[in-house]
Order: C-alpha cells, then structure tokens, then sequence
C-alpha cells in the first residue's frame, strides 16, 4: 500500500501527471461508452419488437439495433481520442487510413456486410421464411451485417456469410400463401379409367382444404405394363402444406376404393436363382 501510495505521489507531482490523467479519463470514457451501447442494443431490440414500441420488421430491427451500438462505440471512440489530447484532424486521418487498411484486408468481411445490406433491403429473404440453398435448407432467425442465421429442419442452429446467400440460388418456401401439389396415384389397367378420373376430379372440387377448387385437374399421366398413373393437381395453403396433402391423399385414397377401383398388383418377386 505504501508503495502504491509512494508511486501516485510521484506521477502526480511529474509533469506527465495531466498526460496520465487525460488517457485514464479517456479511457474511462471509452468504456462506459462501450457498456452503453451494449445496453443501448438491447433496449433497441425490446422496444422495436413490443407491441407497445415503436415497432420494426423481424427483418430491419437487428439492423437498426447494430447501427445504434457501432455509433454510440465511435462517438465514445472519438471522445476519448479528443480527450487523450489527439486532434480532430489527426483523427480523420487516422481513421481514413485505418479505414483504407482494414477494407484491403478484409475484402472478404466487407462483402459480406455489403450482401448483408442488399438482402435486408431487398428483402429477398425475411426473418421467419423458409428458404433453400444449394448449401443450407432452413428457418431464417436473423440477417446480421455478416453473417444469416438459420434453423435447420432437423432443429440446428446454422451461420451463414451473407455472401454465399446472396450469391446463389434462393427458394424461399415462405412467400407466397399458397402452394402447388402434384398427387400422383396408381391404378390397376383393368379399371375404367373414365370413372377413376371423375371421382378424384369431383374429391378435389369437393374438398375443403384445397385452395381455388376451380383450378384443381385431374389427369393420366402415364402408363406401366400392370397400372396407370393419375395426377391430382391442386393448390394448399403453404402454412401447413405437408399435413394438408397428407390428409388429401388419404381422402383421394378412400374416394377410389368406394367406387370399387382397383390398385394395381404387387410385383411378383422372382427367386434368386
């Protein structure tokens, strides 16, 4: 303690003693500016995702939340350098050339925040939608200025660059309210054909799942040695779409079966010789 007390004596009776306490103010300016933009973060997210705030899209709000934090942690930066006894063009100076340095060195981050910016303004995808990739399949959680993050079907939390979103080919499930379903069903060739048609034609229009009933086709769409194929189009709201079609194929399977209409024959298995 003695010692302590013996070096603060000395270094505040030095003439270095306005330079020390100007970088341990600044320093402590820094800090607390970087603990109030962690809560200015925060408080952002909260309010522009309550009912009662000033609510934003899913999409923007992590957008919004980071710019707020990276301004308040500059302002605070620009403070303490002020302070520190650096000049206001001595630090344009300094930040234009640290700028110039970290954009050449970090081409790759860069693009990232640049495909980060153009998917939340373009709004190719939106946080909520179910998107595919040819790299990645899943729930989109959050569009980060580097980085999407996405849950997988199977529940796996998966991080994305930016750039390989934007770079490839996207489906997004999520869109769009309705969705196309393809049912194909197989029949034995000594059924009348005409009939089978009719009653799945008739099950479609009927049928309280599907989406513009005017729309709905039925047709064959080819031929086996012991079967014909039919093809059940229709639209599905995409929200629940496997479990409607599901419960379409089933209400298709017992409309054929009450009219009598035959499956085809289980392929004889033929022994190994």
């Amino acid at each position: 303690m003695e010692t302590i007390r013996e070096f603060y004596n000395q270094v505040a009776g030095s003439a270095y003693a306005p330079v020390v306490s100007n970088i341990f103010t600044a320093l402590g300016i820094f800090i607390l500016g970087w603990i109030l933009a962690r809560w200015a973060d925060r408080v952002v997210r909260k309010r522009l995702g309550n009912n009662k705030g000033l609510q934003a899209d899913d999409t923007f709000r992590p957008l919004i939340a980071i710019i707020v934090r990276y301004a308040i942690v500059l302002a605070a930066l620009y403070a303490a350098l002020d302070i520190a006894g650096i000049g206001a063009a001595s630090l344009l100076a300094v930040f234009g050339a640290a700028g110039l340095a970290i954009a050449l060195a970090v081409q790759g981050t860069l693009s990232n925040v640049a495909a980060g910016l153009m998917l939340i303004f373009l709004r190719t995808i939106k946080v909520g939608e179910y998107i595919q990739t040819p790299d990645v399949e899943g729930t989109v959680l959050e569009i980060g200025l580097f980085t999407t993050e996405i849950k997988s079907p199977d529940g796996v939390f998966i991080s994305v660059p930016n750039a390989q979103v934007w770079a490839k080919q996207v489906k997004n499930f999520s869109r769009f309210k309705t969705r196309r379903m393809d049912i194909i069903l197989e029949i034995s060739r000594d059924n009348d054909v005409g009939l089978a048609l009719e009653v799945l034609q008739k099950t479609l229009i009927a049928h309280d799942l599907v989406v513009a009933a005017d729309s709905a086709q039925t047709v064959i769409s080819g031929f086996t040695p012991t079967s014909v194929q039919l093809q059940a189009r229709c639209w599905l709201k995409a929200d629940n779409l496997r479990t409607d079609a599901s419960k379409l194929r089933l209400s298709l399977h017992e409309a054929l079966r009450r009219e009598g209409i035959k499956l085809p024959p289980a392929p004889i298995a033929v022994p190994a010789v």
